[in-house]
């Protein structure tokens, strides 16, 4: 009898103890777990590992374009209109150079040679068309607020590097630079709206979640899926002598360029192989 006493008073203690540590829910969490702990809230950007010179013994840089057309892609293009709990990969960029501060190091070429202030981004973002009087062009009839939104987005360019790190004796990707590729809402032309130096904005892309369509309690942060490359590319320039693009040596000629970017994907894995003895 005492010893059923005694379990009866434990079991009564550790439902006390469990219900006082319960978890709180409220509206504002949206889901069955509380949204304070959950973890891309308190993300940190996990530096890259040391990496000698000496111990790259060879490399190749690869620009490539991200077709968000393509239903891989689509998780860096949806939502088209940011929600609570995520936004598009282009709503973070602009966030982070516009709003967040985030993002400091904006170039409007792939060189990173002419570098941009915020101002001049907002003005790349937002353009301005005046309608004038034809008979009196002094006179203002109305000004026309133009906004690249995130469903003028249509592909991603990517600035990266191929190097085998023989310490490790493996090959690894890094990426350096990238790009929205937007089409012009007057013109439909199609043109790079900036380029991002890639380590600079890994903080805001490590602090923002994109949909997993395989699991939606583990989603990815744009961070994760750039470095385990979770998105299609298409190779369209290789670092060569004549620094030039594979559509400026395959012109008029749309397959053979798919072709030559497949060949180049190809050798890269090719390389890496016959690295190794078996």
């Amino acid at each position: 009898m005492k010893t059923f006493a005694r379990l009866l008073l434990i079991g009564v203690l550790f439902g006390i103890g469990y219900s006082s540590h319960a978890q709180v829910l409220s509206p504002q969490d949206d889901g069955i777990i509380p949204d304070d702990p959950k973890f891309y809230h308190h993300n940190q950007v996990f530096p890259y590992p040391y990496l000698r010179e000496a111990d790259m013994m060879w490399s190749t840089r690869h620009w490539e374009r991200i077709d968000l057309r393509e239903k891989i892609n689509h998780h860096l293009y949806y939502p088209i209109k940011a929600i609570p709990d995520r936004k598009s990969l282009f709503d973070v960029l602009k966030d982070g150079i516009l709003v967040e501060g985030t993002i400091v190091e904006v170039f409007a070429d792939d060189r990173f040679e002419i570098p941009l202030t915020t101002e001049q981004v907002q003005s790349y973002i937002t353009k301005t068309d005046t309608l004038t009087d034809p008979d009196d062009p002094s006179i203002i009839l109305g000004i026309n607020e133009i906004n690249i939104v995130p469903s003028d987005v249509v592909a991603y360019k990517i600035k990266s590097d191929w190097f085998f790190d023989k310490q490790r004796g493996e090959m690894k990707n890094r990426i350096i630079g990238l790009a929205p590729v937007v089409r012009d809402p007057e013109t439909q032309e199609l043109y790079d709206l900036f380029w991002v130096w890639f380590p600079d904005a890994r903080y805001a892309l490590a602090t923002h979640i994109a949909f997993n369509p395989q699991n939606n309690s583990a989603r990815l942060t744009f961070d994760q899926i750039f470095h385990i490359r979770y998105f299609n590319a298409v190779i369209y320039k290789q670092d060569n002598v004549y620094d030039r693009k594979i559509s400026e040596y395959k012109r008029n000629a749309p397959l053979e360029q798919l072709l030559e970017a497949a060949a180049i994907k190809e050798n890269l894995r090719n390389y890496e192989h016959d690295l190794w003895e078996y």
